[in-house]
């Protein structure tokens, strides 16, 4: 035995189950036996042909050396651009702007640039991992505030009232919102940002699903609210939006005396974000828009046939999603017959009926009872793999 011991602000941090999930599928598929994918949150798309030239074109150039740790002023200067264009407000790329590896990065380093020790964070939940993990890495204390099925799965300024202490340094929130699907209307955006200025305390908005809307809502941000970035950081990226998540860049925009934090954190983290990326994203920015709004199309195509397929089963509960590419389902009825968790429940879906979604309890203690699914793949996925869910929930509530 070594003597190690797990340092506190790591031991209780959780890498993302969805990659354990998928090992899981992997390892089953090796047996012979297939499996439908709808545990993974990534778009089954390519990315769009002039991005991948643009990178190529940088290749060709030998633009692979270091650029400045917060990213290449054209593409800095580009974010700017596409956020007076987007939400109406001017921001200095200079001051304001900082380019991350991967939209993660921006929630860690912007996370650890205002927490102190014992300082609370409010985030989601469940919700994404990283909201967590970056509290418990900057010291400070994860204060989770509950997403209920008869709710919605909405976070309002009534329950966020509920948790705010004189402790309170940040509070996450997440629109179009990982794993339900929902999209905070405007009421209850400006409701937060008013607690922020009567409390003292920030916001850090994770806008990285903004374009994937459905039913024609619209996608507010505090920024639409507050017209400045005081007290603000939103968290964006390509990942999603371009389908992009293996060129691992983000963005953060940040108040004015926060960047100098950023860029030290970044420095030390990762010199650098990815040189080539930078020239593809750059690229991303400045041509068409097409590709993107046909992938929220095609999603939102994808989001009926969910709906219209869970809603042929029984002994379930979900909320129709408003935009990105999840639906949190409650599967609460059938574990409980079973006696069983939701994480055991999907190695069981997995093993014995070829489909693999995620558990609930990924995605934080509060989403023990469901499971997640994935709609970032084909219609045929989409509808096997609800079929067998339904298959399975019929034959093990008979045993």
């Amino acid at each position: 035995m070594s003597g190690y011991k797990v340092p506190r602000r790591i031991v209780n941090v959780s890498a993302e189950a969805a990659f354990a999930v998928l090992r899981i599928a992997k390892n089953v598929e090796k047996t012979g036996k297939r499996v439908v994918h709808l545990e993974i949150g990534e778009p089954d798309f390519d990315t769009p042909k002039h991005i991948k030239e643009a990178a190529v074109e940088a290749l060709n150039k030998n633009l692979t050396h270091y650029t400045p740790t917060l990213g290449i002023p054209e593409l800095r200067r580009e974010i700017a651009e596409s956020v007076k264009r987007d939400y109406g407000v001017e921001v200095d790329w200079e001051k304001n702007v900082a380019v991350t590896t991967g939209c993660k990065q921006a929630i860690l380093a912007s996370t650890l640039s205002i927490v102190d020790e014992g300082e609370e964070v409010i985030y989601p939940n469940p919700g994404y991992p990283e909201y967590e993990a970056a509290a418990y890495f900057a010291g400070g204390k994860p204060v989770p505030y509950r997403l209920r099925i008869e709710e919605g799965f909405r976070m309002t300024p009534d329950g966020l009232a509920e948790l705010i202490t004189p402790k309170t340094k940040l509070v996450v929130l997440n629109t179009p919102n990982n794993p339900c699907g929902v999209v905070m209307p405007e009421e209850d955006v400006r409701g937060v940002v008013e607690l922020a200025e009567d409390h003292g305390f920030y916001i850090l908005s994770d806008e990285i699903y903004r374009p994937i809307l459905f039913d024609s809502l619209k996608h507010y941000s505090p920024l639409h609210v507050k017209k400045s970035l005081d007290r603000l950081i939103i968290v964006d990226g390509f990942s999603k939006r371009y389908a992009m998540t293996g060129w691992r860049l983000g963005y953060a925009l940040v108040p004015e005396e926060i960047l100098p934090q950023l860029f030290k954190l970044l420095n030390v983290m990762t010199s650098c974000p990815n040189s080539i990326s930078q020239y593809a994203a750059l690229a991303a920015l400045r041509g068409p828009q097409e590709p993107v709004m046909n992938m929220v199309k095609e999603y939102w195509r994808r989001r009926d046939i969910v709906v219209e397929e869970l809603s042929k089963l029984e002994k379930i509960r979900f909320v129709k999603p408003e935009g990105a590419f999840y639906v949190m389902v409650d599967v609460s009825e059938i574990l409980n017959k079973l006696k069983t968790s939701s994480e055991e429940f999907v190695k069981m879906l997995i093993e014995r009926y070829g489909v693999a979604f995620l558990h609930g309890t990924a995605l934080g203690s509060y989403g023990e009872g469901f499971i997640r699914i994935s709609f970032a793949t084909s219609e045929e996925n989409i509808r096997e793999g609800i079929r067998l869910l339904g298959k399975a929930i019929e034959e093990l509530s008979k045993s």
